[in-house]
């Protein structure tokens, strides 16, 4: 009598662990799991509607079971979108967290301008001049997006601009090298477009050195940054 009631015992334990599961699972399907609130952050130029289109959430997303690793690819299949982490908050609500790109320079074409980010990628043209540092490459009047002498122009322009003068007026790309001119006058020349990084750095701890002594530079070579060139005048 004691197996019996033992199996009994096991019997109904195994069915109410599968009721239990079964009724979990329709909860977690269910309309109590629906999204009701989406935040969106850090958006300036992109807007809420167009980062809910890219993130394709609806009222009929289930916060529960949706995939937010998909979720943040689409948005970061965007040009402004650099980075996008999605959260959610159950029972009904989805984060987004956007860090945006911003153009940091120009490509004049003859009909707009296409905007540059500071890691070089297209955002996109406008019609209106943004008034942005331009980028010149001199083997073509146009310019498709993607173009690598660009992409290191625009990452040149960012780690010398920062915000601070002197500011870049333009930079041109002539037979693989690359030159930046500064609004003082002063120009610095790349070399080829490689190690951009690099020979940023280098610059700019020349002219912080011109600007705490007071020095006139009319030329900064960082073709090696290790070893970089100054012309005073």
């Amino acid at each position: 009598m004691r197996a019996i009631r033992g199996r009994r015992l096991v019997a109904t334990m195994i069915v109410a662990s599968l009721t239990i599961a079964a009724g979990s699972l329709v909860v977690s399907r269910s309309s109590l799991l629906r999204l009701r609130h989406l935040e969106v952050v850090g958006i300036s130029s992109l807007t809420r509607a167009q980062v809910v289109r890219l993130a394709a959430l609806s009222s009929s997303t289930n916060v529960l079971w949706f995939d937010a690793g998909a979720v943040e690819r689409r948005l970061e299949s965007d040009p402004w979108v650099a980075t996008a982490t999605v959260s959610r908050r159950v029972p009904g609500t989805i984060r987004i967290s956007v860090v945006e790109r911003a153009p940091v320079a120009m490509i004049r074409t003859e009909v707009a301008f296409t905007l540059l980010a500071a890691d070089g990628v297209a955002l996109g043209t406008v019609a209106a001049d943004p008034m942005l540092p331009e980028i010149v490459v001199m083997t073509g009047s146009s310019l498709p997006e993607g173009n690598a002498p660009a992409q290191a122009a625009a990452r040149a322009i960012a780690g010398l601009d920062g915000g601070r003068r002197p500011a870049v007026v333009r930079a041109v790309v002539d037979a693989g090298a690359l030159s930046v001119e500064l609004d003082g006058g002063t120009r610095v020349e790349f070399g080829d477009t490689t190690g951009i990084e690099a020979k940023t750095a280098a610059a700019r701890q020349i002219l912080r050195w011109a600007t705490t002594q007071g020095a006139s530079v009319a030329s900064v070579n960082v073709t090696a940054p290790d070893s970089p060139a100054v012309t005073l005048g």
